[in-house]
């Protein structure tokens, strides 16, 4: 686990940002009153998925805010098993010493955990928490909480946590390479898109075939799209939050369809919708992103 000066590394672009948001707007005054009990001292990773083939565990994002000298952040944990609806217990994960070091400036933190960091000590009457990720159920998943230890001896309960979803075999970060056909805007089909790019996308996991993630070129006002792999290693979709109805394959060539390729793990994507002018196509490559 890393501790970081803020200011040194204000200026690193981070582009892993898609599970990890910053409170906004937040004073001093806000983080803390003499008897409050729970507070925005912290912000963490509100969601992490754990990929059942990793090795290496998961890594939180964390920020302790400038502020009231915070010594110490402990860190709990839960299990929840979807199928009973059901919690395990909460032990104390880890404690990760602060040494009030944000008392004057922006703390970044990196905690790390592994499977049996996570499952050591949690236990449930009717269900057995696997002792590897390869074995649990898609979509069970850990509840991280945090408390802030003051220089006084105070806990402050943070007013967020983190969800650790146990994810499918298709989650996890992808670099998508888009090509964007528009009828009238400019360019020109097959050999001159209007539009062509790279974007880095996560795959969020629904259920074992189906994840989500953005549709296309858009995302930021909630457009989705819901691909399901199927076991012939064709491509389901639904497209959610976006105003026209969006169908699968090219219109111009009846031989391109959404497919997934087991052995390089890329998933490809040929869509389209009808505006005026037009068919709007869309050619999408999903390369797994390994953050190399």
């Amino acid at each position: 686990m890393e501790i970081k000066n803020f200011k040194k590394i204000f200026s690193v672009v981070i582009i892993l940002t898609v599970t990890f948001s910053l409170s906004s707007c937040l004073m001093d005054d806000d983080l803390m009153t003499a008897d409050v009990k729970t507070g925005g001292l912290i912000d963490a990773s509100t969601l992490v998925q754990y990929l059942p083939t990793s090795d290496q565990g998961i890594s939180l994002n964390m920020i302790v805010y400038p502020g009231p000298a915070v010594q110490v952040v402990k860190v709990y944990k839960t299990f929840y098993h979807k199928s009973t609806g059901k919690y395990s217990n909460q032990e104390l994960l880890s404690t990760i010493d602060v040494n009030g070091s944000n008392a004057s400036d922006t703390i970044s933190l990196s905690p790390s955990y592994t499977w049996d960091q996570l499952i050591q000590g949690l236990s449930m009457e009717d269900y057995t928490i696997p002792s590897a990720p390869s074995s649990a159920d898609v979509g069970d998943y850990f509840i991280l909480t945090y408390k802030s230890v003051l220089s006084d001896g105070r806990e402050v309960s943070s007013n967020l946590n983190t969800t650790v979803l146990v994810a499918n075999t298709y989650a996890g970060y992808y670099i998508s390479n888009i090509k964007y056909f528009h009828p009238t805007a400019g360019g020109h089909y097959p050999d001159e898109p209007y539009y062509k790019g790279q974007v880095l996308k996560e795959l969020i996991t629904i259920n074992s075939e189906t994840c989500s993630t953005k549709f296309a070129i858009w995302g930021s006002y909630g457009e989705e799209i819901i691909l399901t792999i199927n076991a012939d290693n064709s491509i389901d979709f639904e497209v959610v939050g976006f105003t026209y109805i969006v169908k699968e394959g090219d219109p111009e060539n009846l031989l391109l369809h959404s497919h997934y390729d087991p052995v390089t793990h890329f998933i490809y994507l040929y869509y389209h919708y009808e505006a005026p002018g037009g068919n709007r196509i869309f050619w999408e490559v999903l390369e797994p992103y390994n953050g190399g």
